[in-house]
């Protein structure tokens, strides 16, 4: 969901120069929006949807091709004030993962069923699919403690990444200096915003940007303020200073506004997130892992062109990046 109508983004286009090095992506973010455009599988006949893969290596290559280092995040447990946790689903997930890993094969009519019958279950066998992808392509991957637009904002704001693949206004909310919501990669074109635009935009901070998301309607505060969308909340910040001042001027009582302070706090969760351990570096790939997580959805021969392009593709980022350290 993000932040609710907020629709006062400052989207740019400008070229991927701008964030050549490392780019933390919202993994769960990313791949809901390209699995939502694609056409669905036929598993009539038991056949197994994996478009994924097809997104995740294209992600990989195209990303390495163009200087850049994409660093996957994942999500780990979700803030209670987002949404319940669902171990169970998380669980069924990879037990069909692991079934159709012992198999080997993309025909089964259980697994394909389960699948496609829960939108859920699907993202989290894709995600844990291209995950391993990921990791065998050598590229580095990460659980967040919770929101992985939390983590990624948290290594945005530390310089240790460029930007944020993401969407979701939470990334910018959570201190990311920097998000990119379109890649054209190929082209060298990104659409990007900036924290210091949108503060410029609304003439807020981030402390009230943050009230501002709360007010709207945010993952922690579904309802928000009846009848109040970012620009007029920024007309009521502006005139009350902040949160508490603008539901104290509507009249909220103090449970109302516990509820939204509650929410509030959440923001501030990536001001205190930790980074201890977290590893941003690229690995050798493992050709023959590839190769084995390529055959289910593309066959034996393609899968071999795929993995020695993939690999090509690493070298190609490794030798840029061993010519620029010899310049620093």
């Amino acid at each position: 969901m993000g932040v609710r109508n907020f629709d006062v983004l400052p989207w740019v286009w400008t070229t991927v120069d701008e964030i050549r090095g490392k780019m933390a992506i919202d993994m769960p973010n990313y791949m809901t929006r390209r699995m939502s455009v694609i056409r669905k599988t036929d598993t009539r006949n038991g056949r197994i949807p994996l478009e994924h893969l097809r997104i995740g290596l294209g992600l990989i290559v195209m990303a390495l091709r163009t200087g850049i280092l994409p660093v996957m995040i994942f999500d780990g447990p979700p803030e209670t004030l987002k949404r319940a946790p669902n171990p169970d689903l998380i669980r069924r997930a990879h037990d069909l993962y692991c079934s159709f890993l012992r198999s080997g094969e993309r025909f089964d009519q259980d697994v394909s069923s389960d699948l496609m019958q829960s939108p859920a279950l699907r993202m989290y066998f894709a995600l844990e699919h291209v995950r391993n992808l990921a990791t065998a392509a050598g590229i580095p991957t990460c659980t967040a403690p919770s929101e992985a637009e939390m983590l990624a904002a948290a290594l945005c704001r530390e310089s240790l990444v460029r930007t944020v693949a993401s969407t979701d206004a939470d990334a910018l909310l959570f201190g990311s200096p920097h998000m990119t919501g379109q890649m054209l990669l190929s082209r060298g074109r990104i659409c990007r915003a900036t924290l210091d635009d949108l503060e410029t935009t609304l003439n807020l901070g981030l402390d009230q940007l943050r009230d501002l998301a709360v007010m709207c309607g945010c993952d922690f505060h579904k309802e928000g303020l009846r009848g109040v969308g970012p620009r007029r909340g920024a007309v009521l910040l502006k005139r009350h200073g902040n949160l508490d001042g603008v539901l104290r001027a509507r009249g909220c009582g103090p449970k109302e506004r516990e509820e939204f302070r509650r929410a509030r706090e959440m923001f501030d969760e990536a001001c205190r997130i930790s980074l201890r351990g977290v590893n941003l570096t690229i690995r050798p790939p493992i050709t023959s892992r590839i190769i084995s997580t390529l055959i289910p959805a593309i066959g034996s021969d393609k899968s071999e062109t795929v993995a020695e392009r993939t690999v090509k593709a690493w070298r190609e980022f490794r030798n840029v990046q061993a010519t620029l350290e010899q310049w620093v």
